[in-house]
């Protein structure tokens, strides 16, 4: 019997820029919203004849080759075979290549990155291929593991970040009769110590696959390791199998009852009472009425739970404290201050960020303003729009005032026979911002303080029945993080969707791989007014380019 796919697409003999992207992914997400229903349904049958369809699904295979050769920052690093794939000839040759039949993975490569407190994070690179099969897997699996994760799960899951996190964690210990004693815990070695088979015991399908992937091995200086626990660090599809591992760990103190729904920590019974617990990955925070309770009750249920998955509590980074003491999550500190919760940027992450901008004035000095000012205003901007949304006003200020000190420093060292009258005047405008005659240097402050809404319980953008929710959190979301007021206007007059596709730009995924494009090139005399700009995805806009007869430089 032959089956087919109905996809509405081209035949297979078509170029990388004619595939209509528009389509692709409305079938893609057709499938994996179909995936969802069956799983929220429990039927698990069908829920793996589906995984199955999409994994053979040609719109699929092209999807996930795109994220991870145009998309991912990690596009133009290679696996132990040196290849990467920046051609659409060689992205369409590899979405025809991908199959889960008779698949073998090569072994990934190891590197080592350094981690803030001066060791190194070992890294597991598979090849391009590998990790496009691994975004396949994964595009499959995820829809019917967002119908089990837990409401307060956040770490490498859709439409959820760390904020969601800290405002949750926020909620928990804001109200008047809160739990006051907080166990922060951490998982020594999460991603490389989770055990194979509790893992993929617990995975219906895909088994052969992920196991294969498990023990791939690794290649380090020419030398192959074999791998008896971990994903490797790196790995498209390692996050969400951390999360499958680790899933269960609120459900331990009586967050869900027998239906699958929310319980407030209030209403729970017995020794689970007053417990609340928030998770970001192998990072996790219970809120707790007494220290006996965390000591006698949480930490002995964490560790059995976590024995079974080969895993261990971190004896250096976890501890007991009081709200009043505070503790660091998430780069935030959060701290009960005179009866009120405050999360403010944490004092090692602040001193982390002046010595970057120290650093990089150190290493410039010769630097104009204007190279300056480009290089400094995206790491001040990201990281003072990172902590925008907690108790950071003072922060900034204080930052700016640091910033400036450490400008005009730079600014006299490369002018010392002139006065400092005349220093100011060529680089500080009357309020003593930093400027180049045209542009100025951006400010923490100027970033302002803004509440961020939590994501509302289970939802998830996989969730069909969710997508007018999706759509307005996404269109929120760019508004804030979009800094250009002339994109600002592009992207509400083009209802914040790409003027090629008309897929809505992703927050989260998109925002750095947005171009402007030209309705008329500006070699034909086109402006660069806003009448003659569109915002588009880029692999849309290079495909644009590549139709008409011009070839971008990473088409």
């Amino acid at each position: 019997m032959v089956k087919t796919e109905h996809s509405g697409e081209r035949p297979p003999t078509m170029a990388w820029s004619e595939i209509d992207w528009t389509t692709t992914e409305a079938v893609v997400k057709r499938l994996q919203g179909r995936i969802y229903r069956a799983a929220a349904a429990g039927n698990g049958r069908q829920v793996k004849n589906l995984q199955k369809l999409l994994v053979r699904s040609t719109s699929a295979k092209r999807l996930a080759v795109r994220r991870v050769t145009q998309q991912n920052t990690g596009r133009n690093t290679p696996g132990i075979d040196g290849v990467v794939c920046k051609t659409p000839e060689g992205r369409m040759r590899l979405s025809t290549d991908l199959s889960l039949k008779d698949y073998r993975p090569q072994p990934v490569r190891r590197v080592y990155i350094p981690k803030a407190d001066g060791r190194k994070r070992p890294l597991g690179i598979p090849t391009i291929r590998d990790r496009a099969l691994q975004m396949l897997v994964k595009m499959a699996l995820e829809p019917e593991w967002e119908t089990r994760f837990e409401a307060n799960s956040y770490g490498f899951r859709p439409g959820r970040c760390t904020m969601d996190a800290i405002v949750a964690l926020h909620a928990m210990l804001a109200p008047a009769g809160a739990s006051e004693w907080v166990l922060n815990a951490d998982i020594s070695g999460c991603f490389d110590n989770i055990g194979h088979d509790p893992l993929l015991a617990r995975l219906p399908t895909f088994t052969t696959t992920i196991h294969r992937w498990l023990k791939a091995g690794t290649v380090e200086l020419g030398t192959w390791t074999p791998t008896t626990a971990g994903t490797p660090q790196g790995g498209i599809a390692s996050p969400l199998l951390a999360n499958i591992a680790l899933d269960g760990t609120e459900r331990l103190f009586g967050a869900e009852d027998t239906r699958g729904r929310p319980v407030r920590p209030s209403r729970r019974h017995g020794l689970n009472r007053g417990l609340g617990l928030v998770r970001y990955a192998d990072d996790l925070v219970v809120t707790a009425p007494t220290r006996e309770v965390l000591e006698t009750y949480v930490v002995p249920t964490l560790t059995r739970f976590l024995r079974e998955r080969g895993l261990t509590l971190s004896e250096k980074k976890t501890r007991i404290v009081h709200i009043d003491q505070g503790f660091d999550f998430l780069g935030f500190t959060v701290r009960r201050y005179r009866g009120v919760i405050l999360t403010t940027p944490q004092k090692a992450k602040v001193v982390q960020h002046l010595r970057a901008i120290h650093d990089y004035l150190s290493g410039h000095r010769q630097a104009t303003a204007s190279q300056v000012i480009g290089e400094l205003n995206p790491l001040i901007r990201g990281w003072a729009n990172y902590y925008r949304h907690g108790a950071s006003k003072r922060t900034f200020h204080s930052m700016d005032h640091h910033v400036h000190a450490k400008l005009w420093h730079w600014a006299k060292r490369r002018h010392p026979t002139k006065s400092a009258a005349w220093v100011r005047s060529r680089y500080f405008d009357a309020k003593w911002n930093f400027v180049d005659g045209r542009t100025r240097l951006a400010r923490h402050d100027d970033i302002p303080i803004t509440r961020h809404s939590k994501v509302q319980g289970k939802r998830s953008p996989l969730n069909p029945d969710d997508q007018a929710y999706w759509e307005e959190r996404q269109q929120r979301r760019m508004k804030v993080t979009m800094h250009s007021p002339m994109r600002l206007a592009l992207l509400r007059r083009q209802d914040f969707q790409c003027a090629m596709c008309r897929v809505g730009f992703d927050p989260d995924e998109d925002l750095p791989l947005i171009d402007e494009h030209h309705d008329i090139p500006r070699y034909l005399g086109g402006s660069d007014q806003i009448d003659n700009l569109q915002l588009v995805h880029r692999w849309c806009h290079h495909g644009h380019h590549a139709r008409i007869g011009y070839r971008a430089a990473e088409a």
